[in-house]
């Protein structure tokens, strides 16, 4: 499934293209007030410039994607040996070069949305298509995770709203099946209903290397019940699964609920 023919899954363009335009606006503040470029990220092998200047290359090739003057190229696999590449083919542009490119990008985007129908093409890596709200929702979780890393780096306060959380999730259900990891899930069979409160609530199968998103009513094996940040983060490596359930914020149930310990390390890093 590569666009969101289960209901829970549909994003709603405008709100999606305002949230992204707010988090561009949070994350070139943030990045300006960065005292030391040169610095770790804290959790990543990059330095802030370093991450900025990923920022600054995918958020140019989303906008590109959206107004055609770009094509992605290569499998959903190679994308992040292309993120090193784009890295160092950047290592002598200046930091704040970066960060107006980041401005700018994001800008570009959400112009270039207005007046499209969230319904409208949007192209992918492994030649996949997908549809502009949903290529928004990746955008938007581009944004609002790397600046949770510079946050943290810098010892600054970094808020996800949990409605841009399930913006993301509703992204990251839709292009899940072509992130699993064929290797890991080869002769696993299980199928888990993932509650996130709010919504959105599917189910995901995995079969044989293969994984499908289904509507939340049917049998399941394992049923994950989640705070959206709180999935968002598991999801993206950024909290602990351990965390997560000692908080509250990530609960497993159904017949077989020890199968919510290997979901998320089931699938592709996004």
């Amino acid at each position: 499934m590569t666009t969101p023919e289960v209901p829970e899954l549909r994003i709603e363009l405008a709100p999606a293209a305002d949230a992204l335009s707010h988090a561009g606006r949070r994350v070139t503040d943030l990045l300006r007030s960065v005292p030391d470029p040169t610095a770790p990220v804290a959790g990543l092998e990059w330095s802030i410039g370093q991450l900025a200047a990923h920022l600054a290359a995918r958020t140019a090739l989303f906008a590109g994607y959206l107004s055609g003057t770009a094509t992605p190229v290569g499998e959903i696999s190679d994308i992040a040996a292309n993120n090193d590449r784009q890295i160092r083919e950047a290592a002598d542009v200046p930091f704040e070069t970066h960060v107006e490119l980041i401005a700018a990008s994001v800008a570009g985007f959400v112009e270039t949305t207005r007046g499209r129908l969230g319904t409208d093409p949007y192209p992918w890596y492994s030649d996949l298509e997908l549809d502009v709200a949903t290529g928004t929702g990746i955008a938007l979780a581009e944004l609002l995770v790397h600046g949770l890393d510079v946050a943290r780096s810098i010892r600054r306060r970094w808020r996800i709203e949990p409605e841009d959380a399930r913006t993301i999730l509703r992204a990251s259900f839709v292009l899940a099946p072509s992130y699993l990891d064929p290797r890991r899930t080869a002769g696993r069979r299980a199928t888990f209903r993932i509650l996130v409160r709010g919504g959105p609530r599917i189910r995901f199968a995995i079969e044989d290397g293969a994984g499908t998103v289904l509507p939340q009513d049917g049998p399941a094996d394992c049923t994950i019940r989640a705070d959206p940040v709180a999935l968002t983060l598991v999801s993206f490596g950024r909290m602990g699964q351990w965390r997560a359930a000692a908080t509250g914020r990530l609960l497993a149930g159904g017949r077989r609920p020890w199968l919510a310990l290997g979901f998320s390390r089931a699938f592709l890093r996004p």
